[in-house]
């Protein structure tokens, strides 16, 4: 499950649980679509436990896509899924402020 919220030039996607295949291309798609509309974006994954692995190519696919909160096991799940060159942030406000 995920929460949008946007301030100004900014979404933030909360996710919550487990994020099945389903849920991570929902959520790619709604970071593809606010990157497109020149929106940064980032991904609080601090409240998720595990993610479908084979997701994770989809967030590569979202260019300036930022992660913020990921465990170590979930960064290792994302990389294992096709996500590198995602960037990794310890938390969302690291993520908003980095250059």
């Amino acid at each position: 499950m995920h929460v949008l919220r946007e301030e100004t030039g900014v979404t933030v996607l909360r996710c919550f649980g487990e994020l099945s295949l389903a849920e991570l291309a929902s959520v790619a798609a709604a970071s593809a679509r606010a990157r497109a509309s020149g929106r940064l974006v980032v991904v609080d994954l601090s409240r998720v436990r595990h993610l479908h692995y084979a997701g994770a190519s989809l967030l590569r696919e979202v260019p300036g896509l930022r992660l913020a909160g990921a465990s170590r096991y979930l960064r290792d799940l994302v990389l294992a899924g096709g996500g590198y060159g995602v960037e990794f942030h310890p938390y969302v406000a690291d993520a908003m402020r980095a250059g």
